[in-house]
């Protein structure tokens, strides 16, 4: 009779336990889109190539929030647009992100974010396509060179927007501009002239002078699209405005740095503020003292 009582307290003990952890684990992670003339809204008619910007507002209940996640939704397909790791323990997201609309008749745009008690929160807009084209202008540079990590007298440091590039000395004050760095190494056994951007561990270690700089920008290349081929130089060279770089660009397929970067590979990215690109690389040194030329292409 004991030992059964004593069964009968250790279940109850330990179903307290658990509620009692289940509860201290319980968040509601809050997720909305901001209102107002600067951002779309659900309901909008976007034309093909016109730009969406989404207001992003999140808590994670007293969590961590840790990835924020935006996805592209239509009959075909879903796309995943960003997948963002992230971990912001005080304050919540306040952030904006802003894409292309695509030539389907309508998009269901779905935001979600999760805490770092895996708690999950999500929201929902619709877009239409409006008429007619809305595809932009682009600015031309058609030929940048830079040094890799162990090159003498070039510039390392790219602001894409402007089409400059900055050695250590004359970077001192645009580092906030700066999107792309490029170095050389072995990878996997493949020599390998590498594209990259500040944010990358890879980039601070081969330009230590990054780790020491306020801002440190993220640009995201599209691997998939280089290795594979999938834009042709007569494509990049007949290019007049944005739609190219928008259309090439696989969101599914990105990383702030993009290897392999061979003689005549083209290369689409997109940089911290939404802007959508496409570089072809001229040249490509094939040791780390070396350097590659590039040409961009790029929205204003």
């Amino acid at each position: 009779m004991k030992v059964y009582k004593l069964f009968i307290f250790l279940a109850i003990l330990l179903t307290a336990i658990s509620c009692s952890e289940e509860n201290l684990s319980e968040t509601d992670p809050f997720i909305l889109l901001k209102s107002g003339d600067e951002f779309n809204q659900s309901g909008d008619y976007v034309p093909i190539g016109g730009q969406l910007k989404f207001g992003i507002s999140a808590v994670g209940d007293g969590a961590a929030i840790t990835n924020l996640t935006v996805q592209r939704i239509t009959d075909n397909r879903t796309i995943t647009e960003l997948d963002k790791g992230m971990f912001i323990q005080k304050g919540g997201l306040d952030t904006t992100v802003t894409f292309v609309k695509g030539a389907a008749d309508i998009e269901k745009w779905k935001f979600s974010i999760m805490n770092d008690h895996r708690d999950t929160a999500s929201t929902t807009t619709v877009i239409f396509k409006g008429e007619g084209s809305a595809y932009g202008p682009i600015d031309f540079f058609p030929s940048l060179t830079i040094g890799y990590q162990n090159s003498t007298g070039l510039p390392n440091y790219v602001d894409l927007n402007a089409g400059l590039a900055y050695d250590n000395s004359s970077v001192s004050g645009k580092e906030s501009t700066i999107d792309l760095i490029s170095y050389y190494y072995i990878s996997s056994r493949k020599s390998s002239p590498t594209l990259s951007c500040p944010s990358y561990e890879n980039a601070r270690f081969h330009f230590p002078i990054i780790s020491d700089w306020d801002v440190q920008n993220s640009t995201l290349y599209d691997y998939f699209t280089c290795d594979n081929d999938v834009v042709s130089e007569t494509q990049f060279n007949a290019s007049q405005n944005d739609s190219l770089m928008v259309n090439a660009y696989t969101p599914n397929s990105v990383s702030g740095t993009c290897k392999y970067c061979y003689t005549g590979k083209i290369i689409p990215f997109k940089t911290i503020e939404g802007k959508y690109g496409i570089i072809k690389v001229i040249r490509a040194d094939e040791n780390e003292t070396g350097s590659i030329e590039i040409a961009i292409k790029i929205q204003k």
